[in-house]
């Protein structure tokens, strides 16, 4: 199994306490997904899954991941 999710916490005030934002790879998506890292490559310069660029290398949010997931859903044919 790879590496834990990187993590970063996006808060500028001395406390230290703010909202943490979970950050996955490129790598760490494709598992997720069940898909592909080009697929994921994909998505991500269609610019349909939202992504950061961190020192060059690309990270994804957790929870926008699960949005997508989320909008992405079919649901039941009554």
């Amino acid at each position: 199994m790879g590496p834990a999710p990187v993590q970063t916490i996006l808060d500028n005030t001395s406390t230290g306490s703010g909202p943490t934002i979970e950050l996955l790879t490129l790598i760490e998506v494709a598992e997720a997904l069940k898909i592909s890292v080009s697929s994921v490559r994909r998505l991500q310069q269609a610019r349909r899954l939202p992504f950061f660029k961190v020192g060059g290398a690309l990270r994804f949010a957790k929870a926008d991941i699960l949005s997508y997931l989320q909008s992405r859903r079919v649901g039941p044919v009554n």
